[in-house]
């Protein structure tokens, strides 16, 4: 059955919102033909047709959101028809209940239910229902649990007016959670000159994740300090003589490499936690953060330890590129094994990361610094140096592993000719 399915963009993702159709309902399509833009957690996607036919039913309207695995649409071959689906959005079927209330669609007393069914009673039992982020916003705002509310809408969908009734007639209060542990953040102040801005889907995801991330996971800090003095030499150096082939290579690449090069020798720090043990990897899948305006995404450069300079450069630049124009798919930020964040451009000194769980180790890269220095003859010495610091999950990884780690990052950095072999 070519039936169009929410799909799964990401190991966290649960639910994604149909942001707009490109195809409307009886045009053709084809096979690997964008039909919908699809908002996750993480970036808006065009999801592509599997099935070629005709786009024959639209089950999901534009702004609303689906459960992973939900049909959302169904595409008819020649001669076919689109199946009855209690799920779809069947205008038809919606007008015709609201009529048979006797009311008009947007008023608040339209609350005769319709006739229930056995598979919107199993839809409830589990604890899914459909709805429109704004009407769940409206119900969270009120306390009301949506599983509670009969919806009027097409399909037996709750629409608005069905959470409005149901404040008017004191219904389906949703019962009183403990307080969490963390302190609700202050209200707004209210005062002249401010304005109240909404988190986008990602900042609110990014701060769950990372508050989560500060609670659970026991981190440990170590800092080394390395001369970059003969990195700058030999990047200036293969810049100049790789211009001709477009190759630019930037200190965050030598810094990646070295990253994941040392992560052949400390396994521990290359791995995940997971709810039946410490996955280790034998590759690096290096993820690197990337800054939006709507949060942060860190797509994976896959296997970095065994790839050239030159090639961690091109695919950090076309990864970094299309992450802020939103195209990346859901398998170039996912799968990562360890992060490196840098943000040595804006001119910070150093700085701490937050693991990305589940992973066991970031490593934050701060500012190249000039700054006066010792040689060995005890003569005072400009010198070019650069912080690292790594985050590690103690549960996984010990202190010792952490300072030997970053003291072979501080030695390929060096030593940069390394890095090159």
């Amino acid at each position: 059955m070519p039936e169009v399915i929410m799909p799964k963009m990401g190991d966290a993702m649960e639910a994604g919102t149909v942001v707009r159709w490109l195809k409307q309902e009886g045009e053709e399509v084809s096979p690997g033909e964008p039909i919908a833009e699809i908002e996750t957690d993480k970036v808006t996607l065009e999801l592509e047709a599997e099935d070629g036919g005709t786009l024959a039913e639209l089950y999901a309207g534009e702004g609303e959101e689906v459960p992973v695995g939900q049909p959302i649409a169904f595409i008819a071959g020649e001669g076919e028809e689109a199946p009855a689906h209690d799920g779809g959005r069947r205008r038809e079927e919606g007008r015709a209940a609201e009529e048979e209330a006797g009311e008009e669609p947007e008023a608040p007393a339209a609350t005769a239910a319709p006739p229930r069914d056995e598979r919107r009673e199993a839809e409830r039992a589990d604890g899914r229902f459909r709805a429109s982020p704004l009407v769940r916003r409206l119900a969270r705002e009120n306390n009301l649990d949506l599983s509670r509310i009969q919806g009027t809408g097409p399909a037996g969908r709750i629409v608005e007016r069905d959470v409005r009734a149901a404040l008017e007639r004191g219904e389906a209060r949703a019962e009183e959670r403990p307080p969490e542990e963390a302190a609700p953040a202050p209200g707004p102040t209210g005062a002249p000159g401010t304005t109240l801005r909404e988190p986008s889907r990602m900042q609110r995801v990014i701060g769950e994740r990372m508050q989560q991330a500060k609670r659970e996971i026991p981190h440990f800090y170590a800092t080394v300090e390395a001369g970059v003095d003969e990195l700058l030499s030999l990047r200036r150096e293969l810049n100049e003589r790789l211009a001709e082939e477009g190759v630019k290579l930037s200190i965050n690449d030598f810094v990646m490499k070295a990253c994941a090069v040392a992560l052949r020798k400390f396994p521990m720090l290359n791995a995940l936690w997971t709810s039946e043990g410490i996955e280790l990897h034998e590759r690096v899948d290096l993820a690197m953060a990337v800054a939006l305006e709507e949060g942060l995404i860190t797509p994976v450069i896959r296997d970095a330890a065994n790839k050239p300079l030159s090639v961690i450069s091109a695919e950090a630049k076309d990864l970094a590129s299309r992450a802020r124009e939103g195209r990346l798919k859901p398998d170039e930020y996912q799968g990562g094994t360890f992060t490196v964040s840098n943000m040595g451009m804006f001119g910070v000194e150093s700085f701490s990361a937050i693991i990305n769980p589940p992973q066991a180790a970031i490593v934050a890269v701060s500012s190249i610094i000039r700054r006066p220095d010792f040689d060995e003859e005890g003569n005072v010495v400009p010198r070019s140096t650069m912080k690292l610091t790594l985050s590690a999950d103690h549960r996984i990884a010990n202190g010792a592993d952490g300072a030997r780690y970053m003291s072979e990052v501080k030695r390929l950095l060096e030593n940069p000719m390394l890095l090159l072999v």
